[in-house]
């Protein structure tokens, strides 16, 4: 599969008000993690898998993100920045003049998920579906939105913040007609709006046993790091036996 040709979506214009005062001088996605930006392991993620061209959609403190970008020469960048706060899917909507592919990936920019992107497309394109959600199990979680499947992974229920068997890891595959049919100029949210309208017309899920984080509380900022620091220090010691 070509995956140059899908054009990735970062999400990096919420307010990030739970962090404050603990990240109050920067976006969220800009958040360090051992001195590097949390946006960068996203982009890494992205890069590492064969894509190029990302639309970064920027608010709060969009101008350190756009910074950001201009120092990177390995993507194809593009900044939609929004005055004012239009939600996940409405920041969606605002962004479609610049895409190319008639599929997108989005990504939430406070979440972290290191799942395989292009098996994410290929189970998407393979269903015909019109958006599919990537998602691991729940375990026990309920900090998470809660996604019910049925056996051919249909997505029957969308609920955000309610935990489940299985949890949304924040990564989307979406077919172009699905950024026309949310609303222009208003807040609008794909979880809580775009996804449950889609149940039963077209929603899948793509189930991926990894780690899920997310860096939206101060609590949950320093468990990511502290991963982090673990796993570093796991693939510094795997290097060094080798």
């Amino acid at each position: 599969m070509n995956t140059a040709v899908s054009d990735v979506v970062i999400l990096c214009g919420g307010l990030g008000t739970r962090l404050k005062p603990f990240v109050s001088d920067r976006p969220k996605p800009m958040a360090l993690i051992h001195g590097q930006p949390f946006l960068d392991l996203l982009v890494e993620q992205i890069v590492s898998q064969g894509f190029r061209r990302i639309v970064f959609c920027t608010g709060h403190q969009g101008e350190q993100i756009a910074e950001y970008v201009g120092r990177r020469t390995d993507i194809d960048a593009l900044i939609s920045r929004e005055r004012t706060s239009l939600g996940t899917a409405g920041a969606l909507r605002a962004c479609r003049h610049r895409l190319h592919s008639q599929t997108v990936l989005v990504l939430n920019g406070d979440s972290f998920c290191p799942i395989d992107l292009v098996s994410l497309l290929v189970v998407h394109r393979r269903r015909n579906a019109a958006a599919t959600a990537a998602v691991v199990p729940g375990d026990g979680r309920s900090d998470g939105g809660a996604i019910v499947l049925d056996v051919d992974h249909r997505i029957t229920s969308f609920h955000e913040k309610t935990g489940g068997a299985y949890l949304n890891a924040g990564i989307y595959a979406v077919e172009r007609p699905v950024l026309h049919q949310i609303p222009e100029h208003l807040p609008c949210s794909l979880e809580y709006d775009v996804f449950p309208a889609l149940v039963g017309r077209g929603l899948y899920a793509s189930v991926h046993h990894v780690p899920l984080h997310d860096i939206g509380t101060p609590a949950r900022l320093e468990a990511f790091r502290t991963w982090m620091a673990v796993s570093k220090g796991a693939s510094d010691e795997k290097r060094v036996s080798c």
